[in-house]
């Protein structure tokens, strides 16, 4: 079986892994950098639960690499919500991807691969 996440498999190219991380309070502050910003304004959520998949693209063209790359950018941006399926076939619920970090260097070898991180959270309640 492979991993998906919302029904759509993003990261079956290349191998990865998913570790569960502490949990607890999520702070996003004002921009430290907008002068402009006249309230101070901090959204403190409950974090139910934060999952870190690691893992590597791997395709056979530049090409196809960077198009899965600017979908999974696409997918991110959008804060797209749904369950997380791992390989192994355990399934985590109303998860959102929040974050993809790909590394700031392309591998070239017999095939052309790329590392990442995604974040994921699932919040305890949704904002009003």
């Amino acid at each position: 079986m492979g991993s998906e996440f919302a029904g759509q498999v993003l990261f079956d190219s290349g191998p990865h892994r998913f570790v569960i991380r502490s949990v607890g309070r999520l702070w996003l502050p004002p921009l430290a950098i907008d002068e402009l910003q006249d309230a101070i304004e901090v959204l403190a959520r409950p974090i139910e639960l934060a999952i870190v998949q690691t893992g590597r693209l791997v395709f056979e063209t530049d090409d196809d690499l960077w198009d899965q790359v600017e979908l999974i950018r696409s997918r991110a941006e959008s804060a797209l919500k749904g369950t997380l399926i791992e390989h192994s076939g355990r399934e985590w619920e109303d998860m959102t991807m929040l974050r993809f970090r790909p590394d700031d260097r392309v591998d070239r070898g017999r095939r052309i691969s790329l590392a990442y991180r995604v974040d994921y959270i699932r919040l305890a309640f949704d904002a009003p």
